[in-house]
């Protein structure tokens, strides 16, 4: 059986707000295998705005910078990286051929997964069908095609997009098991976004 390592994962918005004491129990999990945690300026500021605009509640804010604290989850962005724009770009684009959704609605899903294949992030925690359905890894190899040439480390795009739990299903001392996880995914495309 095919497994892949993981030694470095980033939390995106929708897992650290996720209401599921399963969260929890992954976050100690990877504290417990020392595995290095990371969110990006886009998350933060996507869980700013949330909190800003009356999206989510005071503790559902402070339960999601709680969780990625005890994480130990450092910025993998000490700045904006604006060499990542065409990336980003190359990744809507496909995103709206692949999920049919409009470039302003995955944005920042977008700029998460851009983010995390140029610092060779191992593993996405997402409770998004954006980065965590089929059809997501067909965004991840078109983007890596089309942008390669420009940005090298962009060759060999290794990246997984799991669910709570898949993730809890799949992995086992530092790895993930490729056929379970592959199984769990769902073939469904999202052609909206809802914060939920």
């Amino acid at each position: 059986m095919p497994f892949k390592n993981v030694t470095k994962v980033i939390f995106d918005t929708s897992f650290l707000l996720k209401n599921s004491p399963d969260i929890d129990e992954i976050i100690k999990i990877l504290r417990r295998d020392r595995i290095s945690c990371y969110i990006s300026f886009t998350i933060q500021t996507e869980l700013d705005n949330l909190y800003y605009f009356g999206q989510i509640s005071v503790e559902q804010y402070k339960k999601a910078i709680s969780r990625y604290k005890k994480a130990k989850a450092g910025n993998i962005e000490g700045t904006r990286n604006y060499l990542e724009e065409s990336i980003t770009k190359e990744c809507t684009i496909s995103m709206n051929l692949e999920h049919g959704v409009s470039a302003k609605d995955v944005r920042n899903d977008c700029s998460i997964l851009t983010s995390s294949l140029n610092n060779h992030i191992d593993l996405i925690l997402s409770e998004d069908f954006h980065f965590t359905s089929k059809y997501t890894g067909n965004v991840v190899n078109t983007v890596c095609e089309r942008t390669c040439n420009r940005f090298q480390r962009l060759c060999e795009c290794d990246i997984l997009a799991l669910n709570k739990d898949t993730f809890l299903a799949s992995y086992k001392g530092n790895m993930v098991d490729l056929d379970i996880a592959e199984s769990m995914k769902h073939n469904i495309k999202k052609n909206s976004k809802i914060v939920s």
